[in-house]
């Protein structure tokens, strides 16, 4: 199987050399068609003066003699033309055949004699008239049936050898660049290729080097390390998730564990307090199943929403009185500002479960006296064949500790944590965020956050305005 390289090769090679045949033939063809009329035009002129030059020497010798315009068939006859002169009654006067030149490769003589065999010469009959009484005809054969002249015939073979003597450097030099051409072309893709095989053997830390400009090849090599950085973030993430699940399981159990093996051993009574504990443990491993549980849902294909037109600022009002409680007992302000009619498609249990998702996050990281803020209004998105498509945007703002530039790109991550000892007074088991994004993105809108360590933290979830 040919390589891309060999492939592009021979194609640009094709190509050249297609080129410069036809360019070839049609430069050949136009210098042909130029040329004959050139010797169309001397032929026209050559009899004419063969005439003048006749009818003078007549005049001269006062009729015809075997040495009248003599010198002239002579000299025609070295320009490789044979030429008789015939009187009035067609008697020959003198005649003179074409005289082979010595560096001709293929005598003029032979050739006349070879093409008058085959009956390729061609003839010229020239009327000569004298004080408008015609005296006589001079034949003009020429050795060529084109009428070329031995001067001619050379010009013509020279220019034949020329135009094959600049086609083969012409060729060799098409395939010297075609080859270095497709070199340049395919080198990056093989280095790509090398890559991709390496990545594919776990070397996930390497790159392609971008070529300079902004073609396909600079794309598709950014797009290829942008692959790379994606699939070593993923790794390292996946790497951690073991951890992270092995850790949250462990921490529960493990309480339970020194619980029961104290009230077994007598060491503990078995108390209210004491059994309560072991029940908190319990609910703890119920709720981290039960976010994984959904967590599974929402990013399988089986995930069915009930999808309602509903006014987007009331059902997110609903969810809000909901959480006035726990917002209350904290100390920080929640606030609402909404603009009426906002509906969208949405699942309102589902609704609801990412609201309060996103509320619980707030709470968490926001201290007495800080504020949580959540604001519903209508945008216009883009343009399409004239009809503008709008969205409703749910944003939930705090002022609490925000997010620092290293962990923001992670918090849609399933089990991340920005706090590495992931203890229960910093945060839950990082899986509420990573169910807000799929639950969204299965409503077919967007979530995006936006934060700055010690400033807040704002979410802004993006959904299609129902039409």
């Amino acid at each position: 199987m040919w390589s891309l390289q060999k492939k592009l090769a021979f194609i640009l090679t094709g190509l050249a050399f297609t080129a410069v045949l036809l360019s070839t033939w049609i430069l050949t063809a136009f210098d042909h068609y130029h040329f004959r009329e050139y010797v169309d035009q001397n032929k026209r002129l050559r009899n004419e003066r063969i005439a003048q030059v006749l009818v003078k020497s007549y005049e001269r010798e006062g009729g015809w003699t075997p040495k009248t315009g003599a010198e002239m068939g002579e000299y025609f006859a070295r320009e490789g033309m044979s030429i008789r002169l015939f009187d009035m009654n067609g008697q020959l006067v003198w005649q003179f055949t074409a005289i082979p030149q010595p560096h001709d490769s293929n005598p003029s003589g032979e050739r006349l004699q070879q093409n008058l065999k085959d009956h390729l010469s061609s003839k010229d009959l020239i009327e000569i008239s004298s004080n408008g009484q015609k005296i006589g005809f001079a034949e003009v054969t020429y050795t060529d049936p084109q009428s070329y002249t031995t001067l001619d015939y050379h010009y013509r073979q020279a220019m034949t050898q020329g135009v094959i003597s600049a086609i083969i450097p012409v060729i060799l030099l098409a395939l010297a660049v075609s080859w270095r051409l497709s070199r340049r072309i395919t080198q990056p893709l093989t280095d790509m290729i090398s890559l991709a095989q390496r990545m594919r053997q776990g070397h996930l830390n390497l790159r392609v080097q971008l070529t300079n400009g902004g073609d396909e090849l600079s794309q598709l090599s950014q797009s290829l390390n942008h692959l790379a950085e994606e699939l070593q973030k993923q790794d390292k993430l996946r790497k951690n998730l073991t951890a992270d699940v092995a850790h949250e399981l462990r921490t529960p159990l493990a309480t339970l564990k020194s619980h029961l093996e104290a009230l077994l051993d007598g060491v503990w009574e078995p108390t209210p307090a004491r059994l309560k504990g072991c029940h908190e443990e319990v609910e703890r491993l119920i709720g981290l199943v039960s976010n994984l549980e959904s967590l599974s849902r929402a990013e399988s294909d089986s995930l069915v929403l009930n999808l309602q037109k509903e006014d987007v600022a009331d059902a997110t009002r609903t969810v809000l009185q909901l959480m006035e409680a726990p917002f209350s007992d904290k100390g920080v302000a929640l606030e609402f500002q909404a603009e009426s009619c906002s509906f969208a498609m949405i699942d309102r249990d589902k609704w609801k479960q990412i609201l309060i998702n996103l509320l619980e996050n707030a709470l968490k990281y926001t201290d007495a006296g800080g504020k949580v803020t959540v604001k519903v209004a209508k945008k216009s998105n883009r343009t399409i064949n004239g009809a503008t498509t709008g969205s409703v945007a749910v944003t939930v703002s705090d002022t609490g500790r925000g997010i620092s530039d290293r962990d923001l790109p992670f918090v849609f991550e399933r089990f991340y944590r920005a706090d590495p000892s992931r203890t229960r007074a910093t945060g839950g088991a990082g899986i509420g965020l990573t169910i807000v994004k799929k639950m969204v993105e299965a409503h077919g809108g967007t979530v995006e956050v936006s934060s700055q360590l010690g400033n807040g933290t704002e979410f802004l979830i993006k959904v299609p305005e129902a039409n």
